[in-house]
């Protein structure tokens, strides 16, 4: 050994250990990983933080001069730590690491070297929680003015080390000491968050998720679907109801879905606020998003149509319903064929009307009704003339639910535009305005 024994310095034992430790990160800690199922989702980021111990070798202790050595015999002790590392003798180099570190006297410049080499002798005897241990003296034994840089690395390493442990407390604890550090790996957030959430520390999940869709706004990207759903879980066990609906909005516009849709339409018919005029549009909803489920919702849709005044709309409902299969069978085959004919005797009525009706309409609320006869039947050209026609005469008595209306036949004639100009016009009616902000969400998918 000679006299590499006793110029055994920071720098040049920094770079063999480091190099172990940082493939050790690299390959054990996405193994273990693979295999905790309520983090599995978090493959891919505690990779990359894997991949960041590569910054292990950098200010991994503190500060010393590159000169200064350490006293030959714990050299000694610790060249033989590092000798059984070597040869893959890891209980062999834990006892060698542990006896090195309880010799007599040990200094500030040799424990940690003695610290780094244990440390990787735990990692690869997968003795995580003794590696857990000896990064977290390593950091807190570091001297107050070590610069945070210097610190980060070895951070990240440790909330991986915590992770394999799956000392979860600990992992959040480091998190968040390593933001506090201004600490820049994009994992580590995202990371804290999925083990609050496992943890079921809710209102730290929703701390947390408003700072990182803050920062994601900054930097002008969308926050992930998994990160979104999980603010939704949390705001939902809180009992949060107006953050919850706030996510799932977000959710919606971000990440459309048919389950979104089928999750928020029913939701408003629940608020405080919601019309009960306005039944009819949530079904209209429902069906422009494919949500339409069973013979009981057509009935219903069909039911409101009818009572509306606009039979043609409930013919069109029911007759899905029985080109589906839906309806026509069963114990209440006899019932929806008495629906089906007092919807077409009832059309049979309008369709006589409708020319009378269309010479008497001129004030703005006979046109609006007009209007709505003619989407029932989906002539959106026609309805959407009267709607505009009946919105610029003015004196509307319900024009929030007109304007609603004169938005959807835009958007079935394909003006997106100049719907969505339409809907956000909308006021005085919470449950219209609510409805107008659905349509223009789906507008843009």
């Amino acid at each position: 050994m000679g006299a590499y024994c006793n110029e055994l310095t920071e720098a040049n034992l920094k770079d063999t250990v480091t190099k172990v430790i940082s493939l050790l990160f690299m390959t054990n800690i996405i193994f273990k990983f693979k295999n905790s199922e309520r983090f599995n989702c978090g493959l891919r980021l505690m990779g990359r933080l894997a991949l960041a111990s590569l910054a292990f070798s950098v200010c991994i202790s503190a500060p010393v001069s590159a000169q200064t050595p350490i006293r030959p015999e714990v050299a000694k002790s610790l060249q033989a730590a590092q000798d059984a590392l070597k040869a893959g003798q890891l209980d062999s180099a834990l006892a060698l690491s542990q006896q090195t570190l309880a010799m007599p006297g040990v200094t500030a410049i040799e424990k940690p070297l003695i610290q780094r080499t244990l440390a990787v002798a735990a990692l690869q005897a997968k003795n995580f929680p003794l590696a857990v241990s000896t990064l977290e003296n390593l950091i807190q034994e570091m001297p107050e003015t070590t610069p945070a840089e210097q610190k980060r690395p070895l951070i990240e390493s440790l909330l991986n080390a915590s992770q394999q442990a799956q000392d979860f407390s600990k992992l959040v604890d480091w998190a968040r000491i390593y933001l506090k550090l201004e600490g820049s790996n994009p994992s580590v957030r995202p990371v804290l968050i999925q083990t609050l959430s496992a943890l079921k520390r809710h209102e730290e999940v929703v701390q947390e998720m408003k700072e990182k869709m803050r920062l994601d706004e900054e930097a002008k990207v969308k926050t992930s679907e998994s990160e979104l759903r999980m603010l939704a879980v949390s705001q939902r066990q809180l009992k949060d109801d107006a953050g919850y609906n706030a996510t799932l909005k977000r959710l919606l516009q971000n990440y459309p879905s048919k389950a979104y849709w089928a999750e928020i339409i029913p939701r408003l018919a629940r608020q405080a606020y919601f019309n009960a005029r306005f039944d009819l549009d949530l079904y209209r909803l429902l069906e422009q998003t494919g949500n339409m489920e069973d013979a009981y919702e057509y009935a219903d849709m069909a039911n409101l149509a009818l009572k509306a005044g606009l039979p043609a709309e409930a013919s069109r409902v029911l007759e899905q319903a029985y080109a589906a299969g839906l309806m026509g069978k069963g114990s209440d085959a006899a019932n929806h064929q008495k629906l089906r004919l007092q919807i077409q005797q009832r059309l049979n009525e309008d369709d006589k009307a409708l020319p009378a009706l269309e010479k008497s309409a001129k004030d703005a609320n006979a046109l609006a009704s007009l209007a709505d006869v003619y989407a029932a039947k989906q002539n959106w050209e026609q309805s959407q003339a009267l709607y505009s026609k009946a919105v610029a005469m003015g004196g509307l008595r319900r024009e929030a639910e007109t304007r609603l209306h004169a938005g959807i036949a835009l958007f079935k004639l394909g003006q997106k535009a100049e719907a969505n100009t339409l809907w956000d016009s909308i006021q005085g009616d919470a449950t219209a305005v609510e409805l107008a902000q659905l349509w223009k969400t789906l507008s843009a998918q």
